[in-house]
């Protein structure tokens, strides 16, 4: 089976900011703390923001999540979002082919959002047939997960689409690898979708999608290797939590405040419980 059939990310463009469902492990990070990423990538006359209040709605509880990247946390302020999803070896067609193609073009002007990058060990699919035959523990792999919070200055329900993917797409077969396919299941409840990718000896998954409160704060999140179940859990806990945070900001005017320390806008993602 072709490795890294799928490449998933949200990109802000004017930031340099990745977010990637798929990235290559010796991928540098960024090292700025989100005050200072902000400051980075921000116009001059961009207005100051509150960057803590994003940082507060991310979960981070680190059984649910993984172990928070270094740094914890990493802002931007004053940037376009767009979103894209290919499939390598996949032809969409219908109206699949319409909604990645509506997808990928997606972008939005972003007051300000803050992004983080958790990892969590799971026994790779090799590993654990090994441990089956020889009593030996299972090797475990990194699987990433990475998290989105942010403001958009319009009123924008980008996570939507993701409702409509899994009954447009249901199952892919490969043009380029015998017996390969890309399943697509709406993940319960939420606009999350739960995509695996097999050949019959070995398969590779992930979860995308995300959520909005009142088409203003939204949070978009990748999962590697997870199954449905722990996807629900882990978005869903995500939406409550961007729910709790932001239910009574949704109405008011973009956020245009004295931006926190380093120090206030990290700890709040540091692995401390959702």
């Amino acid at each position: 089976m072709k490795r890294k059939a799928i490449r998933f990310a949200a990109l802000v463009a004017a930031g340099g900011m990745l977010l990637a469902g798929c990235t290559d492990q010796g991928a540098e990070q960024p090292e700025a703390s989100p005050s200072e990423e902000a400051a980075t990538s921000a116009s001059p006359s961009a207005p100051e923001v509150d960057l803590e209040q994003y940082a507060a709605a991310l979960v981070s509880d680190v059984e649910l999540m993984g172990v928070a990247g270094d740094p914890p946390v990493e802002g931007f302020v004053d940037d376009p979002v767009s979103m894209y999803l290919t499939l390598s070896d996949f032809s969409p067609s219908g109206t699949c082919e319409e909604l990645l193609d509506e997808l990928n073009s997606y972008t939005a002007p972003a007051v300000a959002g803050v992004s983080a990058h958790f990892v969590k060990e799971v026994p790779s699919d090799a590993a654990t047939d090994g441990a089956a035959t020889d009593g030996q523990s299972p090797e475990a792999s990194e699987a990433n997960t990475q998290t989105m919070i942010f403001e958009t200055r319009t009123s924008e329900e980008p996570m939507s689409i993701y409702r409509e993917i899994p009954n447009a797409c249901e199952t892919l077969s490969s043009d380029e690898v015998e017996g390969a396919e890309a399943e697509f299941t709406k993940v319960p409840g939420l606009d999350a979708i739960h995509l695996e990718i097999s050949d019959g000896d070995g398969s590779e998954s992930m979860a995308v999608g995300g959520s909005s409160v009142n088409g203003r704060y939204h949070m978009y999140m990748t999962a590697e290797q997870v199954s449905i179940e722990e996807a629900e859990e882990m978005f869903g806990a995500q939406a409550e939590k961007l729910q709790e945070t932001f239910e009574d900001e949704a109405s008011a005017e973009p956020s245009e405040t004295t931006s926190e320390s380093p120090t206030e806008a990290t700890s709040a993602a540091e692995p401390s419980g959702s």
